[in-house]
């Protein structure tokens, strides 16, 4: 293996990649880069490339990780894309989603359940089905949790319209087109809108007589 090109990094100047037999392997510090003299044209061996991968990149790869992790609740796939966002290749991505998978750091089935129970009141399945999807979570993990869920769609949107809108005095062609593009928005389908505003409507005309 030949290191064939090493290119400062144009998002982070101390940040060196390292190109070896063409192909970008990793990224360095300049005072790493230095202090184990890596050169363009050099010979390097397997056994220090994995050298260099367990004593500076995993262990730094496994730091970033962590630091998004304390700040909040990710998904596999999403911390995949962080780390690979950052200049990490497959190789160490996936030493770290088997640390993190090993330690419970990252737990897909355990995030659908917070997930879905924080938001099951603010939007409908469907849309949390999307989100979780977006997010990387497979359908038959997303199902598994939502289907034990007792979910009163009609009762949650209800209640979103009427925390949103309880304090409006009338309602026009333009509030309920507001109305209907806000429930739209969360998830919920077209006739259970109109259902939920017809007794949105109701209830506010017997209150106000």
């Amino acid at each position: 293996m030949t290191i064939t090109d090493i290119i400062q990094n144009k998002r982070f100047k101390n940040y060196y990649d390292i190109h070896i037999d063409g192909e970008y392997m990793f990224f360095v510090t300049y005072k790493e880069l230095k202090f184990l003299k890596l050169k363009i044209n050099d010979d390097i061996t397997e056994e220090f490339l994995q050298k260099i991968y367990r004593e500076y990149i995993i262990s730094r790869a496994k730091n970033r990780a962590l630091r998004l992790l304390t700040r909040k609740d990710m998904t596999r796939k999403e911390i995949i894309q962080k780390l690979k966002l950052t200049g990490y290749n497959d190789y160490v991505t996936n030493k770290i989603i088997l640390f993190l998978e090993e330690y419970n750091f990252i737990n897909d089935k355990k995030y659908v359940e917070k997930y879905v129970n924080y938001n099951q009141k603010r939007k409908s399945v469907k849309k949390i089905g999307m989100e979780l999807t977006q997010k990387g979570i497979s359908k038959d993990t997303i199902n598994e949790y939502i289907e034990n869920i007792d979910f009163c769609e009609e009762e949650n949107a209800y209640n979103l319209l009427y925390k949103k809108y309880k304090n409006v005095d009338t309602i026009d062609n333009k509030i309920k087109r507001r109305m209907i593009g806000y429930l739209m928005r969360k998830g919920y389908n077209y006739s259970l809108i109109n259902k939920v505003i017809d007794q949105f409507m109701r209830k506010k005309n017997l209150t106000n007589t």
